[in-house]
């Protein structure tokens, strides 16, 4: 032994020096060796089999994340499939815009407050078609930015996906 592994154990104890080597050696282990599997596992996501895909939803801080892993996995020419964009607003009467929702909703109240279903449903369709207009927007943005990445949109669900029924909707929305 070492002049500093006898100082040691006379300060610790012989005992709790054995332990410490004991467990160095059990780490040592279990964990030699990382850098070559770490490498091992680089070069396998690098291969033409392997393909990212970045999630995010159509918000602003999301798809700049997104932008910034896409740009990254470019940068280590590790290989990118896409960008799913998730929980995108779809609106079923796609030929009222938010304005005109607004516009008829104001209008109907002043002419008819009775009519608050009406009323409640142009205002519900206006804030909907306002959101889908702004989500459009930037996800055209990120596309111009990123010519060539695929872009696949999942429209937003009334209630979170938990099943298999909701998976396949999903897988649906991602196939065409």
């Amino acid at each position: 032994m070492s002049l500093a592994t006898n100082t040691i154990g006379k300060i610790l104890g012989g005992q709790m020096l054995a332990d410490v080597q004991t467990f160095v050696a059990a780490l040592d282990t279990m964990f030699g060796g990382f850098r070559e599997r770490a490498d091992v596992t680089y070069a396998l996501l690098k291969e033409d089999s392997t393909a990212f895909v970045v999630v995010a939803a159509p918000e602003r801080d999301a798809l700049r994340e997104a932008a910034y892993f896409v740009d990254r996995l470019a940068r280590e020419g590790m290989p990118l499939a896409g960008l799913v964009v998730n929980r995108v607003q779809r609106l079923a009467a796609v030929t009222l815009g938010g304005g005109k929702a607004i516009d008829a909703a104001e209008q109907l109240e002043a002419v008819s407050p009775e009519a608050r279903l009406t009323i409640g449903m142009l205002q519900l369709h206006g804030e909907l078609a306002e959101t889908a207009e702004r989500q459009e927007a930037r996800v055209q943005r990120f596309a111009t930015g990123h010519p060539g990445t695929p872009i696949r949109e999942v429209p937003a669900e009334a209630t979170d996906i938990h099943d298999l029924d909701g998976l396949r909707a999903i897988g649906a929305a991602l196939g065409g």
